[in-house]
């Protein structure tokens, strides 16, 4: 039973840190060093890295080992539809359905991003970055598509990191679009928020497409 508790307690936290990108794509995930950093024990970690291998958030080396998996331009283009068409479904069955605590919840979650950017902590800003579009999904009312949601296991476009002015325009950019959504969706604007909605995943989807390009490019 300790086990299973520690398999599901490493399981639940490195997804979490795969799907902000804290651990990044291609990284190594060492059983040894994460049964030390979240304090359980070495099988557990194996665990939860096998059940991550299956549903496909890391892989295997040639020569052993986890890591995390990595993303291909044909990835990108499918994570941005699959966020599409589920979002968008949610913003849309939200038009009735959403309340003033969710709008409340949705705008605290934008300061949240603001605050964790200006103090440089670049995992909190994306916690809350995904936290955002996960509250978009839950807005729907409709538990069968947070559940689907989920079991896509779809990360954010977040790519820069550092204190650069492309990584201080990205994160910009970011928090405009996300109060965009709400002010739209607060304002009962559906079409708006849509709108606004598509275009902020197609610029997250086409700025790691430019990475990706530029990372070749040096190679």
């Amino acid at each position: 039973m300790a086990s299973l508790l520690q398999s599901d307690q490493a399981y639940a936290e490195i997804r979490r840190r795969i799907l902000i990108l804290e651990i990044r794509p291609d990284e190594r995930l060492k059983e040894e060093e994460w049964a030390r950093k979240l304090e359980v024990g070495r099988l557990g970690v194996r665990e939860a890295l096998t059940r991550l291998h299956g549903e496909g958030l890391v892989t295997r080396g040639a020569k052993g080992g986890f890591f995390a998996a990595g993303m291909a331009v044909e990835d990108v283009v499918e994570i941005k539809e699959v966020r599409e068409v589920l979002e968008v479904a949610a913003l849309r069955l939200a038009r009735e359905r959403i309340s003033a605590e969710a709008i409340q919840e949705l705008e605290t979650t934008c300061d949240d991003f603001a605050y964790m950017v200006k103090q440089g902590y670049h995992a909190g800003a994306w916690e809350a970055d995904r936290r955002f579009h996960r509250l978009l999904i839950v807005a729907s009312s409709n538990n069968r598509l947070l559940r689907a949601y989920e079991h896509c296991h779809v990360p954010l476009f977040q790519i820069h990191v550092g204190q650069s002015r492309e990584y201080i325009e990205d994160y910009a950019a970011t928090e405009r679009e996300h109060r965009e959504i709400v002010a739209a969706l607060k304002a009962g604007h559906i079409d708006k928020a849509v709108e606004s909605l598509r275009a902020h995943l197609a610029r997250g989807a086409n700025d790691v497409l430019s990475a990706m390009e530029e990372k070749i490019a040096v190679k």
